[in-house]
């Protein structure tokens, strides 16, 4: 039975003026997805994505790959700021498919695309990302102090930050209320790599919180009482160790609070 349900098994990149499809799925997904017949899934996947590049080689333009190839097809082209082809495909992947886990691809800058912060949620990265393209898109001098690392004190392993500049460290965090617990314990974690960051390095500090708007139909009673005290909570907590603070209920709100703060 044919159910009309599509996952994203990879993408279409151009980069550098470079156009090159790229199989992002993994195996034992398509195994656990497809039972015995998910190895021959990936037979027939690598097939595909190896006919996309001999299309792209011979004519390179996203166009030529419109219609749909054995079972393949293709959304909208989407635009985003990067610094890197890797950060690209980190990109293309957390904003565009449903799925947790995948593979990594062949390029040497892969190990760039690691989080730095595996326990922060992906409502959380996506947060980030959505802040970065419409800061880009108004400041495009901004877009390399994005996911930058920095020593903190005397550790020895660098902390990757949402933002970092000469004059600025940020963080992007996100409070849930399904998992509220959890993302006000990161939300403090982030505050303490801020306080850091600003006594080893003399930079000012933000901590930009998402939230969801308190007039939203989804949030209850109780969750809408528990989002206002956590967020009061959580800015006096930075206050107390000196970290600048801006809740942000939309990305518009987090994007002006990040410009206000690098650029003023």
């Amino acid at each position: 039975m044919q159910t009309g349900e599509r996952i994203c098994v990879g993408f279409l990149t151009a980069w550098e003026q470079q156009f090159k499809a790229v199989l992002t799925i993994r195996p034992d997904l398509l195994a656990t997805l497809f039972g015995a017949a998910g190895s021959k899934a990936h037979e027939l996947l690598e097939r595909t994505f190896r006919l996309l590049n001999a299309r792209l080689a011979d004519a390179p333009a996203l166009q030529v790959t419109a219609a749909s190839i054995s079972g393949i097809y293709f959304g909208e082209v989407e635009v985003s700021h990067v610094n890197s082809y890797a950060d690209l495909l980190r990109v293309a992947k957390l904003m565009s498919s449903s799925l947790a886990t995948f593979a990594e691809p062949d390029d040497p800058d892969a190990a760039d695309m690691e989080d730095a912060r595996p326990e922060q949620s992906q409502p959380a990265r996506q947060f980030a990302t959505r802040i970065r393209d419409l800061v880009v898109a108004r400041n495009a001098s901004l877009g390399a102090h994005f996911n930058r690392e920095a020593s903190l004190m005397s550790a020895r392993r660098r902390t990757r930050f949402g933002f970092l500049s000469n004059r600025l460290v940020a963080h992007f965090g996100v409070l849930q209320p399904s998992k509220m617990r959890d993302t006000v314990r990161t939300t403090r974690g982030l505050i303490a790599e801020l306080s850091l960051a600003q006594r080893a390095s003399d930079r000012a500090s933000l901590l930009i919180l998402g939230f969801p708007p308190l007039e939203s139909p989804n949030l209850t009673d109780k969750e809408r009482s528990i989002v206002q005290d956590y967020t009061e909570e959580l800015s006096l907590e930075a206050q107390e160790f000196s970290v600048g603070f801006a809740g942000a209920d939309t990305d518009n709100a987090a994007c002006e609070a990040l410009l206000n703060a690098a650029v003023t």
